[in-house]
């Protein structure tokens, strides 16, 4: 064998055991990350602001709560500390999660119903398919019971005359129509959300909402009053035009600025640019969430100085976003200018 070979094997032995014996065989420890602690008199603070109604609220759509996950984006509690409302679409109910966020967030959770069928139990007739005004009534106070049974602090209505059911046809319902279907279907809405005004909502003397989405004006003039908001869902709104036109259609019918939420969707991938471009009254473009942030309706001939709010449906996408629901907390910061 070549000297020279052998020696270059015995060079490589030696920085083989040298590497060895330098070797720590103690476990380096981990840096832990762990969530900014924040002071009781910060949260003292947080409720008390969110306890006021003189500033423009967020709402969102969560769904997929899962406090099984290993990820957070399916817990309430990783949902921005300023977000007013959040209301459960889809998941599995944790009560330490919704305590969590309520009692120190001071965030309030309602849960989404379909506001179209009754339920077969609360339809009179030896069929179960004829609407009675106390059938109506029975079936508020029933979603009631199950709001205060699950410590939710309100129900909002998805509401969509004229629109698509995914099961084909327009949604049907005693509820929503079609009027060729339901031709008193407005009178048996009137009977449901006076029964529930009476337990939740500005009427009902107490701190539990009342929320409709979808088309909140299709309801009687005479009904807005009974809603603390209506969320029109403004989804993929390319400007100012878009929303000054829904909240015509609404103050029409009795809808005050301070009432409507415009919600921008972030289904899917949607929230990666925070919705789509969206022209500003002012100039200029921007996201579409962020437009509906700026935005402020035009009210009985001036721009009021301030709305409702604004949302997005699957709120929740915008945790992946960089930094974590970053589009969410710069809509926030934008309408805290509003006054």
């Amino acid at each position: 064998m070549n000297k020279n070979y052998i020696y270059v094997l015995i060079l490589l032995g030696l920085f083989m055991v040298n590497g060895l014996i330098s070797c720590s065989t103690e476990i380096e420890a981990l840096e832990i990350v762990k969530p900014e602690e924040k002071s009781e008199q910060y949260y003292a603070d947080l409720r008390a602001y969110k306890q006021r109604n003189d500033h423009e609220v967020f709402f969102g759509w969560f769904g997929g709560w899962n406090t099984d996950s290993p990820n957070m984006i399916n817990f309430l509690r990783s949902v921005p500390d300023s977000v007013d409302i959040i209301s459960i679409w889809s998941g599995t109910y944790n009560k330490e999660d919704i305590d969590f966020v309520q009692k120190v967030k001071g965030t309030r959770v309602t849960f989404t119903i379909f506001a179209h069928k009754i339920p077969k139990e609360f339809m009179g007739g030896e069929k179960h398919d004829q609407v009675t005004k106390e059938g109506i009534e029975a079936y508020a106070v029933a979603l009631v019971d199950t709001m205060k049974k699950y410590g939710y602090q309100g129900i909002d209505l998805d509401y969509e005359p004229g629109y698509a059911d995914p099961a084909g046809g327009p949604f049907t319902g005693p509820l929503v129509g079609p009027s060729y279907v339901y031709p008193n279907y407005k009178d048996n809405m009137e009977i449901f959300v006076k029964k529930l005004g009476e337990f939740i909502g500005p009427k009902s003397g107490t701190q539990n909402l009342l929320i409709i989405d979808g088309v909140p004006f299709d309801v009687k003039p005479e009904l807005a009053e009974y809603f603390n908001y209506g969320v029109v869902q403004s989804y993929n709104s390319t400007s100012f035009y878009n929303l000054q036109g829904r909240f015509d259609s609404a103050a029409k019918r009795g809808w005050k600025p301070e009432q409507y939420i415009f919600a921008e969707t972030f289904e899917g991938d949607r929230y990666i640019n925070g919705g789509v471009s969206h022209k500003l009254r002012e100039g200029g473009r921007v996201p579409s969430l962020i437009g509906m942030a700026h935005f402020l309706p035009e009210y009985e001939g001036k721009i009021a100085t301030r709305k409702g709010g604004c949302g997005a449906y699957h709120m929740e996408n915008d945790y992946y976003s960089t930094p974590n629901y970053r589009f969410i907390r710069e809509a926030i910061q934008i309408m805290s200018q509003h006054k």
